[in-house]
C-alpha cells in the first residue's frame, strides 16, 4: 500500500508540476506550446515566438520586460517583430527589453503571443546544439528579473514569472519545470 500511495505521490507531483506556474515568458514554434526545438544548419535563419504562458498566473496586462541570449556566438538575432498590441518599447531583446502596449490582453486564452524573433546560425558543419533562452532583464524595474505586469487597475502590479528555453539542434522537454525532478529525489 505504502509503494501504491508513494507511485501515486510521484505521479502527481510530475503532472503537477509540468503545468503548475505562476505564468511564464516563452519560446516555441507553435500556439500549441509543444514545439520547442528545431534544426537550423549553417546561414539558415529560423524564426521563434515568444509567448506569454499563463499557467495559474495572471491575466497579461499591457507590459513584459526580459531579455534573451544565444548559448552559442556564432549565432545571432537577425531581428525581432512585435505582436501589434504592444505599442512601444524600450531598450533591446539582447540586452533587456521592455514592451509596453495600450490594454490588456485576452482573459480567457491561456498562451499570448508577444512577438517572433529570427534567429541565424554562421556555421560551417556541423552544427552545434545551442539554446536561445528567456532571462532576467538587468535594468528591470522593481528588480532585475523576467516580468509581465497583471491586468489588475488601477496601477497594473508587476508580477515575476519563469523564462522558457527553445533548443536548436537538440531535443527539449516543453512544459517541465527543471527543478522538478531534484525535488522529487529529494523525497526520497
Amino acid at each position: 500500500m505504502k509503494k501504491l500511495t508513494m507511485s501515486l505521490f510521484l505521479i502527481m507531483v510530475l503532472f503537477g508540476s509540468a503545468f503548475a506556474h505562476d505564468g511564464a515568458i516563452s519560446l516555441y514554434t507553435n500556439i500549441g506550446i509543444t514545439k520547442c526545438n528545431a534544426t537550423i544548419v549553417a546561414l539558415q535563419t529560423d524564426t521563434i515566438r515568444v509567448y506569454y504562458v499563463r499557467g495559474s498566473g495572471p491575466r497579461l496586462g499591457p507590459g513584459v520586460e526580459f531579455r534573451m541570449t544565444i548559448s552559442d556566438d556564432m549565432a545571432f538575432i537577425t531581428g525581432v517583430e512585435w505582436s501589434a498590441g504592444f505599442n512601444n518599447s524600450l531598450g533591446d531583446i539582447e540586452s533587456g527589453i521592455a514592451l509596453v502596449g495600450s490594454a490588456c490582453f485576452s482573459a480567457t486564452d491561456p498562451v499570448i503571443y508577444i512577438g517572433e524573433v529570427y534567429i541565424m546560425l554562421d556555421y560551417i558543419v556541423p552544427a552545434p546544439t545551442f539554446t536561445a533562452n528567456i532571462v532576467d532583464h538587468p535594468d528591470a524595474s522593481p528588480s532585475a528579473g523576467i516580468w509581465v505586469t497583471a491586468c489588475i487597475t488601477p496601477g497594473y502590479p508587476m508580477v515575476r514569472v519563469l523564462g522558457g528555453t527553445f533548443v536548436f539542434n537538440g531535443s527539449c522537454n516543453p512544459g517541465v519545470e527543471a527543478k522538478s525532478w531534484g525535488a522529487i529525489k529529494n523525497l526520497f
